[in-house]
């Protein structure tokens, strides 16, 4: 084993300094039909002396150089690789393989030189060494908060509760709607415990002209007077009980701005974040990005295959399907009136 080690430094000591004796190191493309015949001729000789495990198969080229003088051509490939489903020793080779799509599969660098004549290819040495995974191995914090989706059907509930109970509190003669979501997240507790932050802004519908908020509730055309709210509201629907809500404000913005009219339809109860669209433009802009990043070169390479880890989950038995809130029906029972202080 000592042995290996020392003839490897050497090696690897030869590998960089070869490059001299009035040779010229020059970058070449990843896609060029010399350095995919290197990676070949790697992988292929790698595999055959492997006597354990799955054979390996390439994933992304990374980098590719050449060194020439009269009569040889030196070509130096550095690309990574990854374990397949190929037992070593078989039959196949490693262009018949799939990946094991295992998280804690480690990617693999592999260098190698090979030497070009007309009388053929030669392999002058190849080092092929895995990284550390990089995934967690930290379980998740059950019982922890959790950021949720914003536009999750399950925040109506807690959010016209929260709503409800702002207008309550806030002493002002104008009633407030609702203006954005900026986060939530839940917790498994006795129950379900949501904390939610959201925008709530003065509408022109006072208090001694109106008993409830309708549709003719908009926000006001000019001193328009924001607040940000956070909340928390701790629902367990198999009690039968009513949720416990807690909520503070305060002013963020008092400004006069002009405002679109606001489309046929609309409740201050059942308005909810509305999802970006995706413009049609958005691929175009990832492709371009794309481009930009990559080299004449083509460098790295598009990985080979798809790799895709399979991540086993831990679900915490508070939240099965059987144990989650019923928010279809909190939502179906409450109307406008909730908004009444």
């Amino acid at each position: 084993m000592m042995q290996d080690k020392i003839l490897m430094v050497f090696a690897l000591v030869w590998l960089y300094s070869s490059g001299g004796h009035g040779q010229t190191d020059i970058k070449i493309p990843c896609d060029d039909k010399r350095v995919e015949n290197v990676v070949n001729l790697t992988l292929s000789t790698h595999n055959k002396i492997l006597t354990g495990g799955g054979q390996l198969a390439l994933y992304e080229i990374l980098e590719a150089t050449k060194a020439q003088n009269e009569s040889v051509e030196v070509v130096f490939v550095r690309f990574t690789s990854r374990e397949t489903d190929c037992p070593a020793g078989g039959d196949k080779v490693w262009h018949e393989c799939d990946y094991l799509q295992e998280a804690d599969k480690a990617l693999i660098i592999c260098h190698a030189k090979v030497q070009f004549e007309e009388a053929g290819q030669e392999l002058l040495l190849h080092d092929c060494t895995a990284e550390p995974a990089a995934t967690s191995k930290v379980a998740p914090c059950l019982g922890c908060p959790e950021k949720i989706d914003l536009y999750q059907e399950e925040l109506r509930g807690p959010l016209i509760h929260s709503l409800s109970k702002a207008n309550g509190m806030v002493n002002h003669d104008n009633f407030f709607i609702f203006k954005d979501l900026t986060s939530a997240t839940k917790q498994v507790v006795a129950g379900f415990r949501y904390k939610l932050q959201f925008l709530i802004e003065k509408s022109n519908c006072t208090r001694a002209e109106f008993k409830v908020v309708t549709e003719e509730c908009h926000p006001m055309q000019e001193k328009t007077e924001v607040l940000q709210c956070n909340s928390t509201v701790d629902v367990a629907p198999w009690r039968h009980e009513g949720p416990e809500v807690h909520v503070e404000c305060e002013t963020v913005v008092t400004k006069s701005v002009t405002r679109f009219k606001r489309p046929p339809g609309w409740s201050p109860l059942r308005i909810m974040p509305e999802r970006p669209k995706v413009k049609e433009s958005s691929e175009e802009s990832k492709e371009s990005i794309n481009t930009t990043q990559r080299t004449p070169l083509n460098c790295p390479t598009k990985p080979w295959k798809e790799f895709k880890p399979v991540i086993a989950s831990i679900a915490s038995p508070n939240t099965t399907e059987s144990s989650q809130p019923d928010t279809t029906a909190a939502g179906s029972a409450l109307n406008d009136q909730d908004l009444i202080s």
